[in-house]
């Protein structure tokens, strides 16, 4: 399941067919994943009362996907990165910077102090208010992230499957995807970089197959 989250909440939350119609891929992107997919994942593996995953669920997805009983099938989950280090909206730019250069990432969620995402900010964002002069640095005042954070941000649950995922990295040009449960609480992110480990440590994950 995928949603979209801006300043204001959760405006759309359904499969990932569906978010194509309401958000359009950039026209460049051509990934195409199992198109013909009529449910979401999420459903088809746990349903719509519970969030544990079930092994009758599991084989509903891979009948689905028409793939064999060997094939592995991997969640954001299992991937992503938790707990997630977030901005608050009225962070100043310099204060941001410089917790990108400490936690050594390239992107970061926004969110409230209850764990509400409303947007994401990635480093190429806030060097668009960096001033360089020579060797010196200085920031573009009275600026926070909320000026530079994207203000809609596509989502993932817990659940997803992992080249689903990787496929709304492609048909958006997004470096990451932020994993947000359905009570709208923020539990962890998955990066390009976190599919490329799994895909290293896991040889049996095949994210174009």
């Amino acid at each position: 399941m995928f949603a979209i989250y801006n300043i204001e909440g959760r405006r759309f939350r359904d499969n990932l067919e569906k978010l194509k119609k309401v958000h359009s891929p950039h026209k460049n992107q051509q990934a195409d994943f199992h198109q013909n997919i009529a449910q979401d994942e999420t459903v088809i593996i746990q349903g719509t009362a519970t969030e544990k995953i079930n092994s009758q669920g599991i084989d509903a997805y891979r009948k689905m996907l028409h793939a064999n009983e060997r094939t592995q099938i991997f969640h954001a989950y299992q991937v992503m990165n938790h707990p997630v280090t977030t901005l608050p909206p009225e962070t100043p730019i310099q204060e941001a910077y410089h917790l990108f250069k400490t936690h050594q990432v390239n992107q970061m969620p926004v969110s409230t102090h209850q764990m509400q995402l409303i947007g994401l900010v990635t480093i190429r964002d806030l060097l668009a208010y960096i001033i360089e002069d020579g060797d010196q640095i200085s920031f573009v005042k009275n600026k926070t992230v909320q000026d530079a954070m994207s203000s809609e941000v596509i989502t993932a649950d817990p659940i997803s499957d992992v080249r689903r995922i990787a496929s709304v990295m492609l048909d958006y040009d997004v470096t990451a995807v932020p994993i947000v449960n359905q009570q709208d609480h923020l539990v962890g992110i998955v990066t390009r970089s976190d599919l490329l480990k799994a895909m290293l440590n896991d040889p049996p994950l095949s994210l174009w197959s």
